[in-house]
């Protein structure tokens, strides 16, 4: 018997009671569904009188089977591919069409995680005993996976300064660079060339006579 249909013990005091009060408190197609049932309580022509009969009544006139295999292929193939916490949500919801207990959800579950959550659970002191308690562990983990990606993302990421040569720089020797055009425009600017023949013909540089 499903665990909503385990009232207290001491509310009713046979398993008619039970199925009466379930059926008056049905709502919308629910409600409809139940009007005969509720009629033919107390007579031979009642089908319900136990709780496990009202289950399987219930069961089969508003859980579609195939909605079941349906999940059970989706949440056996399900695995993170994103957050924990966006797996999670998606395996909560193909559950509640599953009547799978919690040693099963959990395995399964776990077994859909990405490999860094498997590796920092598997290290826990304390493991989880639940589907609940697993749930909120591995999103703890997965947190604290994507916080240390973004605060090392900025580093990995940041380009080195480019190094760039100074355009007036002195030569190896320590002698400043000339500029050519600027001597060449000064009237007293004589080439190599020139000086050398000056010399050669022992004659002044810089006017050009012999004598001095």
């Amino acid at each position: 018997m499903n665990g909503w249909l385990r009232p207290s013990a001491t509310q009713f005091n046979t398993e008619e009671d039970v199925v009466t009060f379930l059926l008056v408190n049905m709502e919308g197609n629910a409600s409809a569904w139940a009007l005969p049932h509720l009629a033919n309580m107390g007579s031979n022509r009642a089908t319900i009188t136990m709780a496990a009969q009202f289950d399987t009544a219930f069961s089969q006139a508003f859980f579609d089977p195939d909605e079941q295999r349906v999940a059970e292929r989706k949440i056996t193939t399900l695995a993170q591919t994103t957050t924990t916490a966006a797996y999670a949500t998606e395996f909560q919801t193909l559950l509640m069409s599953l009547d799978w207990n919690d040693a099963a959800l959990c395995a399964q579950f776990y077994k859909g995680l990405h490999w860094h959550v498997k590796q920092q659970l598997a290290q826990k002191e304390t493991q989880p005993q639940d589907l609940e308690e697993l749930i909120a562990a591995a999103t703890c983990i997965d947190n604290i996976r994507q916080e240390l990606e973004i605060s090392w993302s900025p580093r990995k990421n940041h380009p080195k300064p480019a190094t760039t040569t100074p355009t007036n720089c002195s030569t190896a020797t320590g002698t400043p660079r000339i500029d050519s055009d600027r001597l060449k425009a000064d009237p007293n600017y004589v080439s190599e060339a020139e000086r050398q023949h000056q010399r050669d013909k022992k004659l002044c540089i810089k006017c050009g006579k012999a004598g001095h």
